[in-house]
C-alpha cells in the first residue's frame, strides 16, 4: 500500500524524486491537463457539493498514478498549513517547491491571506455530520490556503502549481481522519445528483468507489498515527 507522509518526513530521495516526477508530467503535459480539467468543471459540482471530498481525492489518485510511471514509489506529500504556516519554512526551498523553471509560468504571493489554525482544524474535525464537515473543511480549511499562496494557486487552473496536490492531500488525509473517528456516519448528499452512487463531473467515478482510502490502495496512517479527539460542536443550519 502506498504511504503518504508529511513532507517533512521525506528523504533526500524522496523529494527529488517527487520534484523529477512533477517536471516530467510537466514536460509530458500531464499537469497542464489537469489544471484545464479543474478549470472546465469548477462551477460544475466538484466544489460547494456533497462531491467536494471525494472528486479531489480520485483527482489525488489519478495525478499520483501519472507521477509513478516514471518514479514508481512516489507517493503526493502532504502540506499541513495549521503547521507550517511561514513562506520561510522548508516546503518553499529552491531545490523542493519554492522554484521551478519558467515553463511553469508561476504567479506567487505567499502570506496573501490567513492560514487556518489548530483550533479552526479540530472544530472541524468534530462537526457531527457529513454536510457540515464537508462545508467547514472547503471554506474554512480548505479555500484559505489557495488564497494564502495567491497566484495560480487562487485561481480555477490551481492544479498547475503542485503545491495544489501537497495541500488537497492534506485536505484529503482530514476527511479519512474523519472517516476514522466517525466510522458509521453516513454520506449526505447535498442535492440530486450529488448522492453516494452518483458518477461525479468529469470522471464517471462515484463516491461510493472511493469512499475507503484503504481499499482503492490510496494511503494508509503514518506508523502509530491517532487523529487527536475533536472538540464536537453543535451543527448549524444548513445554508
Amino acid at each position: 500500500m502506498r504511504r503518504r507522509k508529511n513532507y517533512r518526513d521525506l528523504t533526500d530521495v524522496e523529494r527529488d524524486d517527487f520534484v523529477q516526477a512533477l517536471y516530467r508530467l510537466k514536460s509530458d503535459g500531464v499537469v497542464d491537463q489537469l489544471a484545464d480539467e479543474h478549470a472546465t468543471f469548477f462551477n460544475q459540482g466538484i466544489h460547494r457539493s456533497s462531491h467536494f471530498l471525494p472528486w479531489h481525492r480520485d483527482f489525488l489518485r489519478r495525478f499520483e498514478d501519472a507521477l509513478r510511471t516514471s518514479r514508481p514509489d512516489v507517493t503526493i506529500p502532504y502540506w499541513n498549513s495549521t503547521v507550517d504556516t511561514s513562506p520561510s519554512d522548508p516546503l518553499w526551498d529552491n531545490d523542493f517547491l519554492g522554484q521551478f523553471d519558467a515553463a511553469w509560468g508561476l504567479r506567487r504571493a505567499l502570506g496573501s491571506d490567513t492560514l487556518p489554525t489548530p483550533q479552526r482544524l479540530q472544530n472541524t474535525l468534530g462537526r457531527g455530520t457529513y454536510d457540515t464537515f464537508r462545508r467547514d473543511v472547503e471554506n474554512l480549511l480548505h479555500n484559505p490556503p489557495h488564497n494564502w499562496v495567491s497566484g495560480v494557486m487562487a485561481s480555477l487552473a490551481s492544479p498547475g502549481d503542485p503545491i495544489f496536490y501537497l495541500h488537497h492531500c492534506w485536505i484529503d488525509l482530514l476527511w479519512a481522519q474523519r472517516q476514522l473517528l466517525n466510522p458509521g456516519a453516513p454520506f449526505v448528499s447535498s442535492g440530486p445528483g450529488f448522492g453516494l452512487n452518483d458518477p461525479m463531473t468529469s470522471v464517471g467515478t462515484t463516491p461510493a468507489d472511493v469512499l475507503d482510502h484503504r481499499l482503492i490502495n490510496l494511503y494508509d496512517y503514518p506508523p502509530g498515527f491517532q487523529p487527536d479527539p475533536p472538540q464536537v460542536l453543535r451543527d448549524t443550519p444548513a445554508m
